[in-house]
């Protein structure tokens, strides 16, 4: 029989060990070349646009008296671009998901919800955040926990997920807003640009 040498076996050991894995998988590499391309930027934009004329079109139709005037303009422009940013990522992650969901409830709780209520409401949630993240210090959990778990609060849809998907989750989701940063100045600046080149009205004096 023929002996084998160490110097095969060492050599055959090293071929068998496994590569070390990558820092980003393959889809999180898509994933940002994706929200950096100009043509997730151009979606964003239209879905945004349009989601802006809703609003505008809803503010113009007539209400009946009982009806207040709506006074959470910036709120409602705020929501609008949330959703069309998780609109623009077809709910392909948790965080998207998350935000359609939330924008659903918070349309059905309108119809069924007075003034006062949702005055009180506002702030019984500004206070639930508060004591979550009291809680949190008290607990004495290590620090790296304790940041994790105050992490997938920040992030929508993250509450109950483990740390690798919560990171994905982060990475995906700022990238997206950076995105939405840029998009969201490109219309500001297309907007100024028009409003400020468009001729003054005839004024004519009479006498």
């Amino acid at each position: 029989m023929e002996s084998i040498s160490p110097v095969t076996n060492n050599q055959s050991r090293r071929k068998q060990k496994k590569k070390p894995p990558s820092s980003s998988s393959p889809s999180q590499s898509s994933s940002l070349k994706k929200w950096r391309s100009e043509k997730q930027q151009q979606i964003y934009s239209t879905n945004m646009i349009q989601s802006l004329r809703k609003l505008r079109i809803n503010d113009t139709d007539p209400k009946p008296p009982s009806i207040p005037p709506r006074r959470d303009g910036g709120i409602a422009v705020r929501d609008a671009a949330y959703r069309s940013l998780a609109v623009t990522a077809r709910g392909k992650t948790l965080w998207s998901r998350a935000i359609l969901s939330k924008s659903v409830k918070i349309n059905f709780r309108k119809l069924n919800r007075s003034r006062t209520g949702s005055i009180t409401g506002n702030n019984s949630r500004l206070r639930k955040n508060r004591a979550t993240v009291l809680s949190l210090k008290k607990k004495g959990l290590p620090g790296v926990q304790r940041k994790v778990k105050l992490l997938s609060r920040l992030i929508p849809g993250c509450r109950k997920q483990s740390l690798p998907v919560v990171l994905e989750e982060t990475t995906d989701y700022i990238v997206a807003m950076e995105m939405q940063i840029r998009a969201l100045n490109a219309i500001i600046s297309a907007v100024s640009s028009g409003s400020s080149s468009a001729p003054p009205p005839d004024t004519h004096m009479l006498g």
